[in-house]
């Protein structure tokens, strides 16, 4: 039997503010209807997506890229507190073979800022494929800025 290595890369932490109170931006991350508006990064679309927002509950999102690709991170909630703080586990495929070249855990919260909320999305990763996963957690940080950008229009937009 072959053990294969496990790559645990720094933790990335973003930190966003946004002009809304917290209970818009979390009712954004908590329903399907909204993840698919924004939970993805420029140019890539959102179809299909599952959410239960309680501990255990379904965190299933499709991500397709322009040329019809789709990538799937399908996990669970660990932690719901409304408005205050999201945590989720989620392995991500990029095909139908059941390989995960990696899995993330992802953190969430949501203080008061001003007239606003600051939002910090923690995220975790274990790397499995170094090749395919490396190279997907590379661009994990320009992939989360302009997500995040599309969640601030959907958080516009659901202020009105």
């Amino acid at each position: 039997m072959t053990e294969k290595t496990v790559i645990r890369p720094e933790p990335l932490v973003i930190e966003r503010h946004f002009d809304a109170p917290r209970a818009i931006v979390f009712q954004a991350w908590t329903t399907a209807e909204h993840i698919k508006n924004w939970y993805s990064p420029e140019c890539f679309t959102t179809p299909d997506a599952v959410i239960e927002c309680r501990p255990g509950g379904t965190f299933d999102i499709c991500m397709q890229a322009p040329d019809g690709q789709q990538f799937w991170s399908r996990g669970r909630f660990i932690e719901v507190v409304e408005n205050d703080r999201l945590s989720l586990e989620t392995n991500v495929h990029f095909d139908d073979s059941g390989n995960v070249p990696f899995a993330a855990r992802t953190q969430v919260t949501f203080a008061d800022d001003g007239d606003g909320t600051l939002m910090t999305v923690r995220q975790e990763y274990e790397i499995y494929d170094e090749v395919v996963g490396k190279a997907a957690v590379g661009g994990a940080p320009e992939g989360w800025r302009t997500t995040l950008d599309k969640l601030e229009r959907e958080v516009a937009r659901i202020k009105g």
